[in-house]
């Protein structure tokens, strides 16, 4: 599932789809270390072609753990990898990239400083939307033999969180959740969990309201031909897709 990005001047580079390749499947018990490898290469490729393609692919990774490393990139010395940083922070879909553009809002390049302006727009837009649903997240259950192991779960949870929030859903892990649920928004629970196929993974998530947890049903998806981490990336739109139309959340899909 490696792909291979432009960098911002237009050329191709195929560094990316080979680091992928030399990485090779990560175990699901285990950090993506994709992630850990290409923020290495941003933060110390001495080629800056090479740093700017690894910000755009961290990006694509949609991983919690690439939002550092791009915030960091911001101030690089070379407008490139900071064009590129800023492009990828909006493609993690989480808008606590937000405070991290607004701390560098006059970059001495026009390319880099017309990105972050994009980017801020971007999430500016997002942060705007007025909530139609609140959807609370419970830790992800792992039933699978062998375990796939705890970073996955929260990982899986955290995409959950981040997706909700980023379709137009208030949304937050459950122990966040005020109670009572405020009465001019409909609130609903979900309890989540990720389990071992034959062929990949499958996310199924019982869906409650909130605050009575009363269960109206459950959704699932199901993925395969992927690592155990592009597979949670794959399926957790799905997820919230289908739960959205099964249960007539007004979400932006």
């Amino acid at each position: 599932m490696s792909r291979c990005f432009p960098d911002p001047s237009g050329r191709t580079l195929r560094w990316a789809a080979l680091v992928l390749a030399l990485l090779g499947t990560p175990s699901g018990a285990e950090e993506d270390p994709r992630v850990a490898f290409l923020s290495r290469q941003l933060a110390s490729a001495v080629d800056p072609r090479a740093r700017a393609q690894a910000a755009l692919t961290l990006g694509a990774t949609e991983a919690t753990g690439a939002q550092a490393p791009l915030c960091a990139a911001l101030a690089d010395p070379v407008p490139m990898v900071r064009q590129a940083a800023a492009r990828a922070l909006p493609e993690l879909h989480d808008l606590a990239a937000l405070p991290c553009l607004l701390s560098h809002p006059a970059d001495p390049a026009p390319e880099a400083a017309a990105e972050i302006r994009r980017a801020v727009a971007v999430l500016r837009e997002v942060e705007g939307r007025t909530p139609a649903v609140a959807v609370w997240v419970e830790g992800v259950k792992d039933p699978s033999t062998p375990p796939l192991g705890p970073e996955l779960m929260a990982e899986t949870r955290s995409r959950l969180v981040r997706h909700l929030a980023w379709v137009g859903a208030r949304s937050g892990e459950v122990e966040a959740a005020p109670r009572p649920a405020p009465r001019s928004l409909p609130a609903y629970l979900l309890k989540p969990s990720l389990l071992r196929t034959e062929q990949g993974l499958m996310i199924a998530a019982v869906c409650l309201t909130w605050p009575g947890k009363v269960i109206l049903g459950e959704v699932r998806v199901k993925g395969s031909g992927g690592t155990p981490p592009d597979l949670v990336r794959a399926l957790v739109p799905r997820l919230v897709q289908d739960a959205s139309r099964t249960f007539d959340w007004d979400l932006k899909q």
